[in-house]
């Protein structure tokens, strides 16, 4: 696990009160030692200087997870920050996000860490209209698991979006922010639901208006295109017509969209929740898919299993 997380030098020297969370150079390959400790101010010179060895980066550890998100959500004033820091900002909390599982098959383990470049490169989707970007990255964070989940699942859809050959950048981006904000809808609603170990069937109706609440909430954001918002609402769509909000059947529903419906559904299985205390294997997790019938597109959940199935208990 990358213990260290990389956010570009002018970030840094972008702050202008005390910085939130230490702040590491790395002095040489693996290395890394603490320059500017949490509460301190940076120092311009010494920035300016790393600047001029072409030293671009500074880090984070990922143990200031919870300091970062906390500066994330009271993250108001974005005047001192150039639109490229903003889009840094929010790829930081991505990468602090990131669950490195543990798959034998080094082919899959390199695809979802190439997947975190197209997902950061989604962003910039957003970069029209940074303060509503800042205000979805916010409401992400705010719950204990959102953020973390949704990372998770952009990663397993570009993944599989690829492995079917869906390869042009504007379906990539498009599966990437359509994966990081498909439960948007979610952060309008009672967190006490997701709390609860047994749904009511009023429950269970509240929660299915998440899909239209996510529209509604990137209702007046130019920057998310159709394919994006198709994704947002299609994304609870079952192959055999009985999802919802609308009922949709196989080649009714946005390709991407049944994507993104096997990402979420194997992610929220393989993860520990707040009303979930044991998670599955992927082995397990995709049993389970796979009797869920008619849920998932057959043949896309088959070229997901294969992906995923070469975890280390299989061997």
């Amino acid at each position: 696990m990358k213990m260290y997380i990389p956010v570009p030098t002018k970030f840094i020297s972008s702050f202008t009160e005390a910085l939130p969370f230490d702040v590491y150079v790395e002095r040489s390959e693996g290395i890394y030692t603490a320059i500017y400790k949490k509460n301190s101010s940076h120092d311009e010179k010494q920035l300016a200087r790393y600047e001029e060895k072409n030293i671009k980066n500074l880090f984070i550890s990922r143990n200031d997870k919870l300091e970062f998100e906390n500066f994330l959500i009271n993250l108001n004033d974005l005047e001192h920050y150039e639109k490229t820091h903003i889009i840094e900002i929010l790829k930081a909390s991505l990468e602090l996000n990131f669950e490195y599982l543990d798959f034998a098959s080094q082919e899959l383990q390199t695809n979802l860490e190439l997947a975190t470049q197209n997902v950061k490169n989604s962003l910039y989707l957003l970069e029209n209209d940074l303060q509503m970007a800042m205000d979805i990255f916010k409401s992400l964070a705010s719950s204990s698991h959102l953020l973390k989940h949704s990372y998770m699942v952009s990663l397993f859809s570009i993944v599989l979006a690829k492995r079917l050959g869906m390869k042009t950048e504007r379906v990539i981006l498009a599966i990437g922010l359509g994966g990081l904000l498909h439960d948007i809808g979610q952060t309008r609603m009672d967190q006490a639901l997701f709390l609860k170990n047994n749904l009511s069937a009023k429950d269970w109706e509240e929660i299915k208006d998440h899909p239209q609440l996510g529209l509604k909430i990137l209702d007046h954001n130019n920057c998310i295109n159709t394919e994006v918002r198709s994704i947002i609402i299609q994304h609870h769509e079952q192959f055999n017509g009985r999802g919802y909000p609308n009922r949709l059947h196989n080649n009714q529903i946005f390709p991407p969209a049944k994507i993104v419906a096997i990402a979420d559904g194997f992610c929220s299985l393989i993860s520990l929740t707040s009303y979930r205390k044991t998670n599955k294997t992927p082995k397990e997790a995709i049993e389970i898919m796979r009797d869920d019938l008619g849920h998932y597109d057959p043949d896309y959940l088959e070229i997901f299993a294969a992906m995923v199935l070469q975890s280390k208990e299989l061997k």
